[in-house]
């Protein structure tokens, strides 16, 4: 017996009567077919559906329809290693030691393809020494309407024709399932489960789509998925519904993400958290309706694996020029679909999020850092050199009270949580206190205090260059924008010319008084201490990540923000360059890249 929808492998030589009498067994979504440490009484033989292999929490692997599973321990007489778990509604053929010694009895060559099977699965298991980086892309989504409501004719097809612009996309309707197989067929049967998993034989990516209501096509859509895409119409806000509320119960948060409709584009998009409070998600997206149809571009992208990120690393007055880059990308037609950074990063990424336009940043840095002195006014230090007072309401002003969930554009601020002992990635809440999260270089600045009691400091402390998670949260080309310049600084002094605090009064108040030696100062020094351990972490960028580095201007300091429009020139000019140059060991981010452009609205 051959499967129709199984690829050719295993099933090509397995015929005959103890093939015959072997009982295929369906496995619903989220079972656990096997459990790490238990004994290998059998092995599996998957006919169709598709199994996730995880360890510790950690998915190490995936297996389709026409492997096999368990071979290793169950040839070996050893106990299982990992967990296997079903990412969609599956059907197996299991097979014991008799059945497997009363098939190898039958079947001429069956040993030999099974070693060369174990073989296979041995050196891969060797070869990967740990799991791939980063968010792998979906292969199938459920469009799920949410709070009963029906669908926009359009959303559907004007999704599916952005995403087709990267690869083919398969559409499964209920109207299409009855249409194969039958107005009375049951979509959980083994037969209807066997179809919708062949889908994915059809093309790359596969759009189920849900009706508003929990019907068995709407659960069995549902179940196939390796992500639910919730649908809401955005104006008025409804509690989840049944289908909603069984999404929740089968998918877990990291596999479902929230599209927000409005019917046109506004300043910002109100009222999302009431939304994201009743709807965990990994992450949401806003669409308008109406306009040059660029939300909707965005969406497939990111469905599609292609979004473009746009990481900003701290740096102090070197952080203006990310803008410089961004100024590059938008001259260049390269989009930018998400932007999240570190410190610094974190404001101008920001001001990103919120469509401040690149050329309108650079006045809002003068007014901030240079006219307001906002890092220059030093305090009695209680809880930190300068008083916070004046960058905090800076920030407000230029900021205001926007809620980061509101921004059309995903956005993130990372920080270091000192109460966790931890990183935190910051994706909720005014986007003023993120970013002064996120800035809160220690002993300089005191460290904010997050509503939720978390006591939160310079991101830089812990991760200076988020790029990392920019991968957790997509798939896709990232910009990675590298303004730290912690090179190898020497400093010719001699230690015991340092003045002690008396003499250092001194030399402060007589002008005439002998100069102290030049040596870096508090903010300077705490400033590199930040990237101290860090200079490893560019061996974890991936193929698709383009790093650009904008050059420096030598003997400026990480508080030079009356150099910041030099630092934006310089980057922005750079920036053209790397983007146009034909650099082979960036070749695969930039036709990433290139391709995310043409796809623009």
């Amino acid at each position: 017996m051959q499967s129709d929808f199984a690829p050719e492998g295993l099933f090509d030589l397995l015929q005959g009567p103890a093939f015959a009498r072997l009982s295929q067994t369906p496995v619903e979504r989220g079972h656990k077919l096997i459990t790490a440490g238990s004994p290998a009484e059998a092995m599996y033989l998957v006919f169709s559906g598709r199994f996730r292999v995880e360890r510790d929490g950690v998915d190490l692997a995936e297996i389709g329809a026409g492997s096999v599973i368990g071979e290793i321990a169950f040839l070996t007489g050893s106990t299982r290693t990992a967990d296997v778990v079903a990412a969609r509604d599956s059907i197996v053929y299991r097979i014991d030691r008799p059945a497997y010694d009363a098939l190898c009895a039958e079947v001429d060559g069956l040993p030999q393809a099974m070693a060369a099977e174990l073989a296979d699965r041995l050196a891969k298991t060797s070869a990967r020494v740990i799991p791939d980086p980063g968010r792998p892309p979906a292969r199938t989504f459920c469009i799920l309407p949410a709070a009963n409501a029906p669908l926009p004719e359009r959303f559907v097809p004007d999704l599916r024709a952005a995403m087709e612009a990267h690869h083919s996309v398969a559409l499964v309707t209920e109207a299409a399932f009855i249409e194969a197989m039958g107005a009375r067929a049951d979509p959980t049967s083994p037969a209807s489960i066997a179809w919708l998993n062949a889908q994915e034989q059809n093309a790359q990516t596969v759009l189920f789509v849900a009706n508003p209501d929990a019907s068995d096509w709407s659960k069995a859509a549902l179940k196939q998925a390796d992500q639910a895409v919730i649908v809401a119409q955005a104006v008025h806000y409804q509690d989840p519904s049944e289908l909603e509320a069984f999404a929740l119960q089968i998918l877990p948060e990291s596999q479902r993400r929230l599209v927000l409709l409005h019917p046109h584009r506004m300043q910002k998009a109100p009222g999302t958290g009431r939304w994201l409070d009743t709807r965990p998600v990994f992450l949401h997206h806003h669409v308008a309706l109406t306009g040059d149809g660029g939300d909707i571009a965005r969406l497939g992208r990111f469905l599609a694996g292609r979004a473009v990120g746009l990481v900003l690393s701290g740096g102090g007055a070197f952080g203006v020029a990310h803008v410089g880059v961004y100024r590059a990308m938008n001259e260049l037609g390269l989009p930018v679909d998400i932007v999240g950074g570190t410190s610094v990063g974190s404001a101008m990424g920001g001001a990103i999020a919120l469509g401040v336009p690149a050329e309108e940043i650079g006045p809002r840095v003068e007014q901030i850092f240079v006219r307001s002195g906002a890092m220059r006014k030093i305090t009695v230090p209680k809880f930190a050199f300068l008083d916070h007072k004046v960058l905090d309401a800076a920030l407000q002003e230029h900021f205001g009270e926007e809620p980061i969930e509101d921004l059309w554009m995903p956005y993130y601020a990372v920080a270091a949580d000192l109460s966790a002992m931890d990183k935190t990635v910051i994706t909720r809440g005014p986007l003023w206190e993120a970013i002064r999260a996120s800035s809160a270089i220690p002993g300089v600045l005191p460290p904010f205090f997050a509503r939720n009691g978390r006591m939160l400091v310079d991101g830089g402390c812990i991760d200076n260059m988020p790029f990392r998670t920019m991968h957790g949260m997509k798939s896709g080309p990232n910009v990675v924008v590298n303004v730290q310049k912690a090179t190898n600084k020497i400093v010719h002094v001699d230690y015991a010319s340092l003045p002690g605090r008396g003499q250092l009064l001194r030399q402060t108040l007589n002008p005439f008084a002998k100069t102290p030696p030049r040596v870096p100062g508090v903010i300077s020094t705490v400033m590199r201490s930040l990237l101290v351990g860090q200079s490893d972490m560019l061996s974890n960028l991936a193929p698709n990540d383009l790093m650009i580095r904008p050059p420096g201007l030598k003997g400026a300091g990480f508080l030079a923000w009356g150099q910041h429009k030099l630092f934006y020139e310089m980057a922005y000019k750079h920036a053209l360059e790397v983007f146009t140059a034909q650099d082979s060991d960036s070749a695969e981010a930039m036709a990433a890249l290139r391709t995310a452009a043409q796809t623009q609205a």
